[in-house]
């Protein structure tokens, strides 16, 4: 430990103020980019929060209505019979019997739409959080794969200041004096890309 950390001060020390003050931006750099990174992360996780309130909302909303086609229901059949019971006809026979299962048929039905729908809310406000959270890992991921791109790039830059003449390449392939930019996109996918020299 102490050997390395006296290798790196010698290393630094054999560096023209030129090379530091290039190893100093670089290091800056990458921390901010890993910062922005963590910073999307955050944004990414608070939209997820909101995704899976907004599903329990919606399927609150669902219940309700629920309830209230239940209500609608008991009050139709309601009806019927107090009508068929006030006209002097047996209420629960003929006609009016119809007209009670009918009502409570279209109920009943549009009951189990409005819980199948809530059902449906809960789920899609799950995946979406799911999705905002898979974002969040990829921004976090993406920060830090752009300042390692950084950290890369500035070892090549001083690596190659004086040393190297222009157009020269490493042993990776890469030019030293190129900018790389890695780009991480759901569903994790790495792409690295030339952004100029």
């Amino acid at each position: 430990r102490w050997g390395s950390k006296m290798a790196l001060k010698a290393a630094i020390a054999g560096l023209s103020a030129f090379q530091k003050v290039g190893l100093a931006l670089s290091a800056a750099s990458a921390v901010g980019q890993i910062q922005a990174g963590r910073a999307r992360a955050r944004a990414y996780e608070t939209q997820a929060q909101q995704a899976e309130l907004q599903g329990r909302r919606q399927a609150l909303k669902y219940q309700q209505d629920g309830i209230q086609v239940l209500r609608n229901t008991r009050r139709n059949i309601s009806t019927v019979t107090a009508r068929a019971a006030a006209g002097g006809i047996a209420p629960y026979s003929g006609t009016p019997r119809s007209l009670q299962l009918y009502a409570q048929s279209t109920g009943t039905e549009e009951f189990y739409l409005t819980r199948e729908n809530a059902q449906l809310a809960e789920v899609t406000g799950d995946i979406n959080r799911q999705q905002f959270e898979s974002a969040a890992s990829q921004a976090r991921r993406q920060g830090f794969m752009n300042a390692v791109g950084t950290v890369g790039q500035a070892a090549f830059m001083v690596g190659s200041i004086g040393g190297q003449t222009a157009g020269a390449q490493t042993a990776s392939g890469l030019s030293p004096t190129t900018s790389y930019s890695y780009n991480v996109q759901p569903p994790g996918q790495l792409s690295v890309f030339n952004t100029g020299p």
